[in-house]
């Protein structure tokens, strides 16, 4: 018993590394659209809430939410994710993430994360101080790229782009500022496709992102992300297959849209 509890805390600390990049992911793996994309009405708005249920294989391994808030004229944005079931008993996570946007560039002026992944914790505070080009961070301070987006303002500087403009297999190059470092890979857009969700059947635009091969991920596009094809371009689903098993993130909830859910068929 105890060998056996060994070899499924070692996968459950795998899939949570595995869970954590995927949540990650739809945060930040459609960054720098500048090329392609142009921002148009915001696609969201104060008291929307999506929650999202992730499994491992065939395991429930935790959820994750979303909230959007107001801040003294500011957005505030709200991201939550716990471990949840027979995972959180090998492996409990406990993240929370707070971004504060201006409301019309949707540039982050500050962002917190405290984190609590197994025997992993973190708190973290950044300062996007535009006027001197530079984040103070919790750590130091560090040269501000330009268009930053954190982790969690990124998941809505997504939705208020205008896609329209490209075609099926073009690529969008990834430069994305996380922990002192630039993350850089390309997007491929793959066109739009139809998925069956626990409301029905909705109209999606489906994309993968290059992705780094024999650590986590089984292939190079080993991942895919569905999004809304409408006015609220909402992440649905995101499928990863990884070195063991696969990861898979599912919309479950939804409230406050700014615009009503469209479906093609509904359940």
């Amino acid at each position: 018993m105890k060998s056996l509890s060994f070899f499924f805390n070692q996968k459950t600390q795998f899939a949570s590394y595995a869970m954590k990049i995927n949540i990650i992911a739809l945060f930040i793996l459609l960054f720098h659209f500048n090329a392609y994309a142009q921002q148009y009405d915001i696609p969201f708005k104060k008291g929307e809430k999506l929650e999202y249920k992730i499994h491992y294989g065939p395991i429930a391994a935790g959820l994750a939410s979303f909230e959007v808030k107001t801040f003294q004229d500011q957005f505030k944005f709200i991201a939550t994710g716990k471990s949840t079931g027979v995972f959180s008993l090998f492996f409990k996570v406990k993240d929370r993430y707070e971004s504060i946007v201006d409301k019309n560039s949707l540039h982050p002026n500050q962002f917190y994360r405290d984190v609590k992944e197994g025997g992993y914790e973190k708190i973290e505070n950044v300062f996007f101080n535009y006027k001197l080009k530079q984040a103070e961070t919790t750590r130091d301070t560090i040269p501000l790229p330009e268009n930053t987006q954190d982790l969690l303002s990124i998941f809505y500087y997504l939705r208020a782009q205008d896609f329209d403009t490209l075609k099926v297999t073009d690529s969008i190059a990834v430069e994305v500022y996380l922990d002192d470092n630039f993350m850089n890979s390309q997007l491929y857009y793959l066109g739009n496709d139809t998925i069956k969700t626990k409301f029905g059947w909705v109209a999606a635009t489906k994309w993968a992102p290059e992705l780094e091969t024999g650590r986590v991920f089984e292939e190079d596009n080993g991942m895919n992300l569905w999004i809304t094809d409408d006015k609220n371009q909402i992440p649905l689903k995101i499928q990863a297959k990884i070195l063991v098993g696969s990861i898979k993130m599912d919309l479950i909830k939804y409230s406050g849209l700014k615009e009503p859910l469209k479906f093609i068929k509904k359940n």
